[in-house]
């Protein structure tokens, strides 16, 4: 027993050096993820928003396929966070969708491109915007450093367009506001400097920009009144919110089976499987069937031959001639139900109801042959080589007439 002990004693002990020199060894390293991407739980990673939006939303994803693949449904929702990348045709294919009934969040700090939301801003100020841009590919939390820059990015947001309104303490950390459009545009957020969020209707959609998406990141979500802003966006029920990740880096392309619609998929795996299970029940073969040579040998044509070898050099063509009428009768009673022990006469009634009186007399004849009736033979158990293959090619005719008699009735 103490050796035992000291046997897993020392089992257990390897096992745990084991574990912690490979975890020495191979120590996982953190993923650096790129800023703005939802399933980041980094600084600048928008994690937190996104764990908050799936208690709210009933189905929250992301979306990593072009926006010319959007699903063609009507109440959904798409938020894109800081997008690089889009392209004119895109954005063509993005209205379409929001056309159908769908919304859209666009959160930019500079949204070019967009035609229907023109920017506002001094060149001074696209040179501090170039700078921040610089400095956050260097790291947010070391620009949040700056006394100077953190001051100066802090201000007074409005819900709306009425500066007397409830002050709400924000940072904003772009010098470009969007331009006013007030007979097309809802506005949602302003400062002392202009608007920072807007929202049109485009069909039975709609198209949101807010010019803060630094308001999502995780490590400022819940600094100031930046939650109490982006929280009120998300009152409505969306069917699907899609987040998109697709103008972050992460794309994918779509297989074969995405070209068809996911119902018509299952119905078609569903059959196949049916089918497999249909042909594994019939007990169908795959591939070519190879016969053994033993078995060709043994229990093939072979056996045949040597059989009627036997018969022939032994003299037992009269057994042979017995055994054939005894096939006759065996199918006689499978195909009309007479039975084997029953007499000709009863045969030649039966028959005479299927056949005409030639083939009928042609079955009496062969149902009353006894070898030593045979004619030929010199003795009672001999029968004449001639006569043994006459009697034997009408046997096998007469059989082959049930046989295709049998078919007819079926």
């Amino acid at each position: 027993m103490p050796r035992l002990n000291k046997l897993y004693v020392g089992l257990i002990i390897t096992v745990m050096g084991f574990l912690i020199v490979g975890y020495w060894v191979v120590k996982p390293e953190l993923v650096n993820h790129r800023a703005y991407v939802s399933f980041s739980p980094d600084l600048d990673g928008t994690k937190a928003w996104r764990e908050l939006l799936v208690q709210r939303q009933s189905q929250v994803k992301e979306w990593r396929l072009t926006w010319r693949d959007l699903p063609d449904q009507g109440n959904q929702l798409l938020v894109a966070v800081q997008p690089i990348g889009i392209t004119d045709e895109e954005r063509a294919a993005l209205f379409s969708w929001l056309e159908q009934g769908n919304d859209m969040f666009l959160f930019h700090h500079t949204p070019e491109g967009w035609d229907r939301f023109a920017l506002e801003g001094s060149e001074r100020g696209e040179e501090q915007e170039q700078g921040r841009e610089q400095g956050r590919e260097q790291g947010r939390e070391q620009g949040r450093e700056q006394g100077e820059e953190q001051s100066d990015a802090l201000r007074s947001i409005y819900k709306g367009d009425r500066t007397a309104d409830e002050e709400l303490a924000a940072e904003v950390l772009t010098q470009y506001r969007l331009a006013a459009d007030t007979e097309q545009q809802d506005v949602l957020f302003t400062d002392d400097q202009g608007i920072l969020g807007s929202r049109m209707k485009i069909g039975a959609g709609s198209l949101t920009v807010v010019l803060a998406p630094d308001w999502l990141v995780n490590d400022s979500i819940v600094q100031h009144s930046h939650f109490e802003l982006v929280w009120s966006l998300f009152d409505k029920r969306w069917d699907a919110v899609w987040i998109d990740e697709t103008h972050h880096g992460y794309q994918q392309k779509p297989g074969l089976l995405a070209v068809y619609p996911a119902w018509l998929v299952l119905a078609s795996v569903q059959l196949g499987i049916a089918l497999l299970l249909w042909l594994w029940l019939r007990g169908k073969r795959f591939g070519p069937v190879y016969t053994p040579r033993a078995w060709t040998v043994r229990r093939g044509d072979e056996t045949l031959q040597a059989v009627a070898g036997w018969y022939e050099r032994l003299g037992y063509r009269a057994e042979a001639l017995i055994h054939q009428q005894q096939l006759l009768r065996q199918l006689l009673y499978e195909h009309w139900g007479l039975s084997p022990s029953a007499s000709t006469a009863q045969a030649a009634q039966l028959a005479r109801s299927r056949w005409p009186e030639a083939q009928v007399a042609r079955l009496v004849r062969l149902l009353e042959l006894s070898p030593p009736a045979l004619p030929g033979a010199r003795t009672p158990s001999h029968v004449h080589a001639k006569t043994f293959l006459e009697l034997t090619r009408e046997m096998n005719e007469m059989i082959a007439l049930l046989e295709q008699q049998k078919k007819k009735d079926d």
